[in-house]
């Protein structure tokens, strides 16, 4: 058994000299068979391992026996992020993959919580093995900074982990020895903990990391990746469950130095939402945090994403959506707003029959212009298709579900939207305008004037909700804002393909720990109720 368990954390030291693209063109390399006393014996060792704490992320040769996660984990980060609120419903072919999440009936054995606990634990282990051994390889200094980039990464799976289970085991250290009996089976440590432990990582990061990265290191984190997730992080921490009230102003300190600083670290919006996500615009000024992902003959699953979740005939190469959001997130938009068609595809050309397709919220379909008809699942009601992905097919030769979009973790427009949000909730209601509206105005839509302190709160939260769906903030927004009961009572029996609508339980602000975990570690505990 603890051969079992050590496995994942011990298989980084061969996977951590892994070249992990940071660049879209870089052509991988395999060292995996390199000891660690070969890879951390000069710089290019380290980087060669620090580089693998991006790659495992996305890497795919952590299906390894299918024990220790396998590549849907990049799909089921999105469903534990983006399903199960009063938008989210089935995509046009139901719901597959977001089950049963968009229905609030998971359960400890649910896939999902598994593979996705199981592929953060990977990436901690990668970064504890660089912050451990980077001293032997280069001097104090330079090893700061590979420590401080190994520390953003991992800061970046506790985030994920603590807001999505709570308290989570905290694994501080490298792990190579089965003799670590403490750490390998270690219980989970309160949320707080957690918190503090990722504060502590940023606050080195943000000291160490450079300003920016030469284009050949594009895609590395800096010192504004790690002032930005520090800041989200302390708003976090000052919503629920924590809440930690004071964390505001440390929220609006840390965001302030990047907003009045952003050419530093040559952070802006780009004029053209649609932009973003293009994969020929991979590393933008509006991205502050992505990994990197990208077809190749050594690295053939890729962002599944695109196939799974985006609309079906929106780009060359087809899908299989299985998410939608209700026509009423649809009218949500103002009939100006630049993200409104590129968002939530409320009509599109199929582009591999040339058929026009326009949805029809009467009968829950999309309906094909020439012939009248309703496509695609007929059995179900389906909602608006997901469009915020590269429109670009998929790279020639690869599987159909391989993309090379990017995950994009952290972007300037969320960074401006939480540094409004904590100077709202800090009272001054007349500088939370300013970051606001520029987000605001970069959609063409209307610019917000002075009002109430409440229904300035309301309107950044639908702003996010507009601006970030589908990016990894919904539910999380959702359980630190403290409002899942009232979502749930905003749910219809339409948006629920058995048409069953679960009552709001406390048990729901979390997601159970998965059994195959407590299973494995006789020290973890099950989150209540379930």
């Amino acid at each position: 058994m603890k051969k079992k368990i050590l496995m994942p954390l011990l298989i980084i030291i061969v996977l951590a000299g892994s070249i992990a693209s940071c660049k879209k063109n870089l052509i991988e390399k395999p060292f995996s068979s390199l000891a660690p006393v070969t890879i951390f014996t000069d710089e290019t060792g380290l980087k060669q391992a620090t580089l693998g704490v991006y790659q495992s992320w996305t890497s795919t040769f952590f299906t390894l026996n299918n024990r220790y996660g396998n590549i849907f984990d990049v799909l089921y980060r999105f469903t534990l992020s983006e399903t199960g609120h009063q938008y989210a419903t089935a995509g046009v072919y139901g719901t597959a993959f977001m089950d049963p999440y968009t229905s609030f009936a998971e359960t400890p054995q649910t896939t999902a919580g598994a593979v996705v606990w199981q592929r953060l634990y990977f990436t901690i282990s990668a970064a504890n093995a660089v912050i451990a051994n980077a001293g032997k390889a280069v001097s104090a200094d330079k090893a700061d900074v590979y420590i401080a980039e190994a520390k953003v990464n991992r800061a970046n799976a506790y985030f994920f982990l603590v807001r999505s289970f709570g308290d989570v085991p905290l694994i501080k250290n490298e792990i190579s020895s089965l003799s670590q009996s403490e750490e390998i089976f270690a219980p989970r440590s309160p949320a707080l903990d957690v918190y503090n432990f990722i504060v502590e990582d940023l606050k080195f990061a943000e000291q160490k990391l450079p300003n920016t990265w030469t284009s050949a290191d594009a895609g590395r984190v800096t010192a504004g990746s790690a002032k930005s997730l520090l800041g989200k992080v302390y708003l976090t921490m000052a919503g629920k469950p924590l809440s930690k009230k004071e964390n505001v102003q440390l929220a609006i300190d840390k965001l302030k130095e990047v907003v009045n600083a952003e050419a530093t670290y040559n952070y802006g919006l780009l004029d053209d939402f649609t932009a973003i996500f293009s994969t020929s615009n991979k590393h933008s000024k509006e991205i502050v945090l992505s990994f990197g992902h990208f077809y190749s003959s050594s690295h053939i699953d890729d962002n599944l994403n695109p196939f799974f979740v985006g609309l079906d005939g929106i780009d060359p190469s087809g899908g299989q959506c299985s998410f939608g959001m209700t026509y009423k997130f649809y009218k949500l938009f103002e009939n100006n707003d630049k993200r409104r068609d590129f968002t939530a595809v409320e009509r599109y050309r199929y582009l591999t029959n040339g058929d026009s397709l326009i949805y029809d919220p009467a009968t829950f379909h999309y309906i094909n212009k020439r012939t009248g008809l309703p496509s695609f699942n007929t059995n179900i009601k389906y909602g608006v298709g997901f469009g915020k992905y590269s429109r670009d097919a998929r790279p020639a030769g690869s599987l159909p579900w391989s993309y090379s979009d990017d995950l994009i973790e952290l972007r300037y427009a969320d960074v401006l939207l939480i540094y409004a949000e904590a100077l709202n909730e800090a009272g001054l209601t007349n500088e939370a305008l300013i970051p606001l509206n520029r987000v605001r105005l970069r959609a063409g839509t209307t610019a917000y004037t002075v009002i109430s302190q409440d229904d300035l709160r309301q309107k950044i939260r639908q702003e996010r909700r507009l601006e970030l769906i589908g990016e990894g903030t919904t539910v999380f927004d959702i359980r630190r804002w403290g409002t899942l009961q009232t979502e749930i009572a905003a749910m219809s029996p339409d948006q629920i393909i058995n048409g069953a609508l679960p009552p709001y339980s406390a048990k729901l602000e979390l997601y159970p720990i998965p059994q195959v975990e407590i299973d494995a570690n006789p020290k973890l505990i099950q989150n209540t109720g379930w």
